[in-house]
């Protein structure tokens, strides 16, 4: 998966945690606290320049090139024609991001009131406070700096660990899956094969 849509995907991932704690009342004291935190945690201008980032990042195809770059047929023609198919992915990045850019910048305002407003229910003003003070000193500002890496690289340790039994295990799980799916939809429906 490509970084851009990598890192929307956590930020949004982190919200449903926020949101399953239980509700307090949120008065206008938390909703201020939690918009300071936030503003640490996410500055806007950081939050922009990433998300600028991300769609000159679909602009240029690379989203398009991470879909169908597994594809053994997509490798074969671009390899007959690259001039063309480089071009082709540039008009598909092109539209992508026509179609997409207004959907993630919306996303991402919708995001941020959303996560301000789960931490505004489920902290204290002074927990709110407390917490934003920690990220203000160097060891939250640096963690806030390595907490990306350290994830990535976790999350590479593990793929690199467990990564080729998962896909083992899956490969050996494809003829139940596909015995199942016939069961489900008959060849005679015109379902998967």
């Amino acid at each position: 998966m490509m970084q851009p849509v990598k890192t929307a995907l956590t930020m949004l991932l982190a919200v449903p945690v926020l949101l399953a704690a239980p509700a307090m009342a949120q008065t206008p004291a938390q909703t201020a606290a939690a918009t300071s935190l936030v503003d640490v945690l996410q500055p806007p201008a950081r939050t922009k320049a990433m998300l600028d980032q991300q769609i000159a990042a679909i602009r240029e195809g690379r989203m398009i090139r991470g879909m169908l770059g597994s594809n053994a047929q997509f490798r074969t023609e671009a390899a007959k024609n690259q001039p063309a198919f480089n071009a082709a992915i540039a008009r598909m990045g092109a539209a992508q991001a026509k179609a997409l850019g207004p959907i993630f910048t919306e996303m991402q305002a919708a995001q941020r009131r959303t996560t301000i407003d789960a931490y505004a229910r489920a902290f204290t003003v002074a927990e709110l406070g407390q917490m934003t003070a920690f990220y203000r000193t160097p060891t939250g500002a640096k963690l806030l700096v390595l907490q990306p890496g350290l994830s990535a690289g976790i999350g590479q340790q593990m793929q690199t660990q467990f990564g080729p039994r998962i896909e083992a295990a899956n490969k050996a799980l494809a003829p139940q899956v596909q015995a199942e799916l016939r069961k489900l939809f008959p060849k005679a429906d015109g379902a998967p094969k």
